[in-house]
């Protein structure tokens, strides 16, 4: 599975507003994630990746696509996920 699709996946999966989820969505404005939501997107990532979320790189996820970006420059997440 793609790295788009599946964290695109796990933040549908984790958040309560129902609706279209795009790397362009902005967690809190668009996707009305609060604090404790976005810990929910956060576990599921770590989950998900094996990784473990650094509480600074956290405060950095605004959109969508900064998750993406960020496991992919950080953590070194890439490519075809199983």
């Amino acid at each position: 599975m793609d790295i788009e699709v599946k964290v695109l996946d796990l933040v549908r999966s984790n958040i309560e507003k129902k609706g279209a989820v795009t790397l362009q969505s902005d967690l809190r404005k668009d996707l009305e994630v609060d604090s404790f939501g976005t810990i929910m997107i956060v576990n599921a990532v770590e989950d998900a990746f094996g990784i473990t979320v650094e509480e600074t790189d956290i405060k950095s996820m605004e959109k969508v696509s900064d998750i993406v970006e960020l496991l992919s420059k950080k953590y070194h997440v890439s490519g075809k996920q199983p």
